[in-house]
């Protein structure tokens, strides 16, 4: 028969990537790798151990695995990543989106009622994840979504379009915001912005330094909540009495948040994430 034993072709590729990853990270690249760039589940694989792939799926799935020893994102090799249920494109224009973005947002579904939120702002959006998934759950809702990236916004679109989702988006910065939505009523804010202080690069991953926007990533020192406070700026004019903001937040930084907000004028509380770490703050006139 024509072509390459997939469980064989699976054993080579995981050997060459547990030369670098860790052997339960190498099955589980390759298992993403099978799955997101071909289809190829596991129920499958099990179900015909016989299976053969053709020589061109055999060379992409080399070049994919060559890419991941280069330092790449597995979720830039393949295109997409999963986040709730939605599949979401992704490339090095847009932050990967992580478990804790998706925890929040279905934090935010739980918590609030489907018919208050009339009008959503998603700011700072990159690959659209949390507008789309808000729109698809507030069905109802006004959605619009701002970033400062063009690109960002194009791979945003594709995805409200490849998941039916009805989201308006608006290029802005929002730390010179222009667009006249920022200067009407809202009920929901949510933003999961820059919050990596620059001395915390050294920290950081290559896979992540290398590939992922920097301005999706880090603020200065000096200012490291200013993307709170000018978000914050905008709500107190604009949103309404049982309106709410949620972030995403730095955990080393919970308590200057509930500081912030309360400065300015806020109620806030800080919510640990699955990690037990201080990963959200839910704030209120």
């Amino acid at each position: 028969m024509i072509g390459f034993n997939l469980q064989k072709a699976k054993r080579h590729f995981v050997e060459m990537l547990s030369a670098t990853f860790p052997q339960r990270e190498a099955d589980q690249l390759m298992r993403i790798l099978l799955e997101d760039l071909f289809g190829i589940d596991l129920k499958r694989q099990l179900m015909d151990p016989e299976l053969r792939i053709e020589e061109i799926l055999y060379a992409q799935l080399k070049t994919a695995v060559e890419r991941l020893l280069a330092g790449e994102p597995v979720q830039y090799v393949t295109g997409v990543v999963h986040f709730g249920d939605l599949l979401i494109k992704v490339s090095p224009s847009v932050l990967i989106p992580r478990p804790e973005t998706e925890e929040m947002v279905q934090r935010i579904c739980a918590a609030l009622p489907k018919g208050r939120p009339i009008r959503i702002w998603d700011i700072g959006t990159g690959s659209g994840c949390i507008a789309i998934a808000l729109a698809k759950h507030f069905a109802e809702a006004e959605v619009f979504a701002f970033d400062v990236s063009e690109a960002a916004l194009a791979t945003a679109r594709e995805n409200a379009e490849r998941n039916a989702a009805k989201v308006h988006f608006v290029l802005d910065d929002v730390l010179h915001p222009q667009s006249e939505i920022f200067f009407q009523p809202v009920d929901l804010v949510v933003s999961n912005p820059p919050y990596v202080c620059d001395s915390e690069r050294v920290a950081m991953e290559p896979n992540v330094l290398d590939w992922e926007p920097q301005n999706a990533l880090f603020v200065p020192d000096e200012d490291p909540l200013l993307f709170y406070r000018q978000i914050l700026t905008l709500a107190k004019n604009q949103l309404t009495p049982k309106g709410q903001v949620w972030f995403e937040i730095n955990e080393r930084m919970g308590e200057e948040m509930l500081l912030l907000c309360c400065e300015m004028g806020f109620e806030a509380v800080n919510i640990k994430d699955y990690a037990e770490k201080n990963r959200f703050c839910v704030v209120s006139k």
